[in-house]
């Protein structure tokens, strides 16, 4: 009796990710080597002026930024949020205004609680953002695995993970757009923050997302400008992907430039 594909695909990749694990410490697929403490707080250092051409300076020393790539066809990312040095700020500054007595008392009010109240919760932010965070892509396996200080959060096939071009607007109705790494139970991470230049962010996250060999998607829904690499298991269509008639990008032989 023959098994459906789609079920021994799916075991193929269920096995292929439980052996890599059970060979290494903690969860750590693989037993791949850890990054150094500097990259890890490689996400904090955005640019606030031109965010586009800072990430493509990143790029220029780093194809795979933001991940770093130990062995052929795997890629891994260790990071801290940057609400850790947010909440270091906030319980540093509150600590302060609370041990001088700076604001204990405003027009005969007594208001040393809300500096009090800030040291509690800058904290709160600090504790919770220290766990070190590891997601490895396996396009070996076909899987990517994401763990919170060597615990494994979440595992799954490489369609769930993708990079996003995300799109919002002021009150005057201008648009900005963010390059955002996404996935399912994954934390959003932010590649490029809020930038005007759309056709520079599109390259961009589509440089990205075809180095790391994982999925792109428009802001628009449903857009012809979306890539796909990875399917579902078993799936042929989406409403969203609307098939393009030429191919303007990535023509082959061609070597992408960077400078934006």
């Amino acid at each position: 009796m023959s098994h459906h594909p789609i079920l021994q695909t799916s075991a193929q990749l269920t096995a292929c990710l439980t052996q890599a694990q059970a060979q290494s410490p903690k969860g750590r697929v693989g037993g791949l080597p850890t990054t150094s403490h500097g990259r890890r707080f490689q996400l904090w250092a955005l640019g606030l002026f031109c965010t586009e051409r800072h990430l493509a300076r990143r790029l220029k020393n780093n194809g795979f930024y933001p991940f770093t790539q130990p062995q052929p066809h795997v890629f891994v990312l260790e990071y801290y949020l940057d609400t850790l040095w947010k909440g270091m700020l906030l319980f540093v500054v509150c600590l302060f205004l609370v041990s001088f007595g700076l604001v204990s008392q405003v027009q005969k009010q007594q208001t040393w609680g809300f500096p009090a109240y800030g040291v509690g919760v800058g904290l709160w932010i600090m504790i919770s953002s220290l766990p070190r965070r590891r997601l490895v892509l396996n396009h070996t396996c076909g899987m990517y695995h994401f763990s919170i200080q060597g615990h494994t959060v979440c595992q799954g096939p490489m369609h769930l993970v993708y990079v996003r071009l995300a799109r919002s607007s002021d009150a005057y109705g201008r648009c900005f757009f963010q390059l955002v790494l996404c996935g399912h139970k994954l934390e959003p991470l932010v590649l490029v923050h809020l930038s005007e230049r759309y056709e520079q962010m599109e390259f961009l996250g589509r440089h990205i997302a075809r180095k790391l060999n994982i999925n792109y998607f428009d802001c628009l829904d449903t857009s012809y400008r979306h890539v796909v690499r990875h399917w579902p298991l078993g799936a042929a269509f989406s409403p969203g992907i609307v098939q393009r008639k030429t191919r303007a990008y990535d023509k082959p032989g061609s070597q992408p430039d960077l400078d934006v």
